[in-house]
């Protein structure tokens, strides 16, 4: 009888021990900062930066000449580019984490005004 007692309380020991890891799958990040014309010519700084484990195997910004697609960037990444008022500005991206964070962005200033947009994703794990 003992012996079954010390096996039960085993099992239990076990099962919580085991039940208690979490195993957290990798999310997909499609991200998008908005679309704007600027109210002057400007040059506009474009970047994406990651933390921990995220990658992004597309990006996608637009320049004068239309859209610019990166496959697998290497992060941190940024481009500076001239737009002119009749450019929407944007940039996009799709990417994966499971423990870190992904974010794109776009700055413009020029004359006094400014454009600005963003998007993140995050996961984190402990």
């Amino acid at each position: 009888m003992k012996k079954i007692l010390i096996f039960s309380v085993f099992i239990i020991a076990m099962f919580v021990s085991f039940s208690g890891c979490k195993k957290t799958s990798e999310i997909t990040c499609n991200l998008s900062a908005s679309a704007t014309q600027p109210p002057v010519e400007m040059n506009v700084v474009y970047k994406a930066l990651q933390t921990g484990d995220g990658t992004i195997s597309s990006l996608s910004y637009t320049t004068i000449s239309g859209t610019v697609t990166v496959q697998n960037p290497s992060l941190p990444w940024t481009i500076t580019v001239p737009v002119l008022t009749t450019t929407n500005v944007s940039i996009s991206a799709s990417g994966t984490t499971k423990n870190g964070s992904l974010t794109i962005t776009y700055d413009g200033t020029s004359g006094g005004a400014t454009i600005h947009g963003s998007d993140f994703c995050e996961q984190q794990t402990n």
